[in-house]
């Protein structure tokens, strides 16, 4: 909710659209950072011939480095630590002293008065003031300013926006038919025989160099048309995106379970690394691009006077629309997928003859949903697209507001 706020609040309009590559960039290093860097530590092998050696320590053989429990509590404590750190020291401006004036949250109190705007020259550069009037922006409001009760109720006026119901529908349906790709996929992978090291592996060498440079460039190519970037990738995402998935896990079951594929040992490495290299590659840029696009709109189309609970909103609709197909397709794949029978041969090994694998029928099935949903929704993104700010306003609130602003001006209170 924070960084929702500081993106709409910190950033001037025109740079509100690199607030989510800001966004996108930070997620993917704190993943790498917190995923691969405690399988690096935890590993026991790169722990006793790595790490142990650089650090001077004694060797513990079959011991790793860090544990679950021990990273999550150091985690943990740190993270409570750099935010009492924050809250006693860090200083920021209050935008919100009545009758216009500002000051610094620690330093101004309500017994030695609100401060004067020549003295908050100080702290704001004037050409930075004049740059940030000339933005013509409005003035975000705090849950404070207004209540909690209020607050919903401006919420619930948002829900009821015809456009927003739009954005929502799209939200809530688009992530069914990816969903075996982002839930499934390196599931799958492992069952058929990939190391969870391997999956490890390709996250700092394609998914964090695609997850940074992939908002950047798709933010120059489709630049003030994030929904056209949106569907680009949805397209892409839908179709081949899915050949590709289901191509490297039929290479994976083929080159790790039972020998070769499309003649010979060494054919078969190529094409499966190939395959596993494009398919990490491919999803991770659909994803990057679409969030990007996903975070870019929002923050350009929501009411600025409610920024950052606005953005929080439609996040929370997103979020839901990503984790509800991840539990429905859990369920398919339980409900159609029939287990092998296995029995022990007369040589002493096991026979596994019979089942079904409910993977590739489903595949086929939500490629062909996302194809209709295209058909069905592509007119509605579109529609979302073109429509002016104004349809993205409750405008409550707005009557009242001038009536007291023009009180204000009346008193003094306001400088013109």
């Amino acid at each position: 909710i924070a960084v929702d706020g500081w993106a709409l609040t910190m950033l001037s309009k025109k740079n509100r659209g690199k607030g989510p590559i800001c966004n996108s960039i930070g997620q993917n290093i704190g993943y790498f950072l917190s995923y691969v860097g405690f399988l690096a530590l935890n590993d026991v092998d790169s722990s006793e011939n790595l790490w142990r050696p650089m650090l001077g320590m004694k060797s513990k053989p079959g011991v790793g480095l860090v544990s679950l429990g021990g990273f999550v509590k150091f985690m943990g404590t740190f993270m409570l630590v750099i935010t009492v750190l924050i809250s006693l020291f860090k200083k920021e401006v209050d935008m919100s002293i009545e009758g216009g004036d500002m000051c610094t949250v620690g330093v101004c109190d309500g017994s030695s008065g609100s401060r004067s705007n020549n003295d908050m020259e100080t702290l704001l550069p004037k050409k930075k003031q004049q740059q940030e009037e000339d933005e013509d922006d409005d003035d975000e409001l705090d849950a404070y300013e207004i209540g909690i009760a209020e607050t919903y109720r401006r919420l619930w006026a948002v829900v009821k926006l015809p456009a927003v119901q739009s954005l929502i529908l799209i939200l809530l349906t688009y992530r069914l038919p990816c969903a075996l790709s982002d839930n499934v996929k390196f599931l799958k992978a492992v069952e058929f025989g990939l190391s969870k090291q391997t999956t490890a592996l390709l996250s700092p060498t394609i998914v964090l160099p695609l997850g940074i440079m992939v908002p950047i460039i798709g933010t120059k190519i489709w630049k003030g048309h994030p929904l056209k970037q949106f569907m680009w990738a949805y397209k892409f995402r839908v179709t081949f995106v899915a050949l590709i998935d289901v191509l490297m896990l039929l290479a994976t079951r083929s080159f790790l379970g039972s020998g070769s594929i499309m003649g010979g040992e060494g054919t078969s490495k190529a094409i499966f690394w190939a395959l596993l290299i494009l398919s990490t590659a491919f999803q991770a840029t659909v994803f990057s691009l679409q969030f990007n696009s996903q975070m870019t709109f929002f923050a350009h189309r929501v009411d600025p006077a409610i920024g950052g609970s606005y953005m929080t909103l439609l996040n929370t609709f997103a979020n839901l629309g990503g984790t509800w197909p991840s539990s429905f397709i859990m369920y398919l794949i339980g409900q159609y997928t029939v287990p092998p029978t296995c029995s022990v041969g007369d040589d002493g090994a096991e026979v596994c003859t019979g089942g079904r694998d409910a993977y590739f029928p489903l595949q086929m099935v939500l490629s062909g949903l996302g194809i209709v949903w295209i058909c069905v929704m592509s007119k509605r993104v579109q529609h979302v697209s073109e429509l002016p700010d104004d349809a993205w306003r409750t405008h409550i609130g707005e009557s009242e507001d001038g009536e007291e602003e023009m009180q204000e001006y009346k008193k003094g209170g306001k400088h013109a």
